[in-house]
């Protein structure tokens, strides 16, 4: 995962959601790094917690912004962020049943990372930072 680091490509050039992003991308750097020393699937429950906490704070804040700038995109990439918790929800179903496949967990946000960050966010953080000129 450590080509997601916070750079050029995920920065929005908005100081408060960078900052959670970086934290966000450290976090989920130590827990890719933490499953390629070990292999153990134990993560899950441990990456599934973090995502869940991390993405109601996160999420919160940023259709906060959305909203007061009357991002038009809006309810599309709140249907997003419904999305990613709906997942990360089954993954905490799957956790408690079986105790939950880390790099199953790992893989997907991999792939959020380049879908959602890479993407949508970076267009609305385009329209954001218009309007907090």
């Amino acid at each position: 995962m450590r080509d997601a680091d916070l750079g050029e490509g995920l920065a929005l050039g908005i100081k408060s959601l960078d900052e959670k992003r970086k934290r966000f991308l450290e976090s989920l750097n130590a827990f890719f790094d933490a499953q390629e020393r070990t292999g153990q699937a134990c993560l899950a429950e441990s990456v599934v917690g973090w995502l869940k906490a991390f993405a109601a704070e996160h999420f919160h804040v940023e259709e906060g912004y959305m909203q007061v700038f009357g991002y038009p995109e809006y309810e599309s990439h709140l249907k997003e962020h419904e999305g990613f918790m709906e997942t990360v929800c089954r993954f905490e179903d799957a956790c408690a049943q079986s105790g939950g496949d880390s790099r199953e967990i790992l893989d997907y946000m991999q792939g959020w990372v380049k879908q959602h960050l890479l993407g949508v966010d970076r267009q609305m953080g385009r329209y954001l930072a218009e309007h907090l000129r």
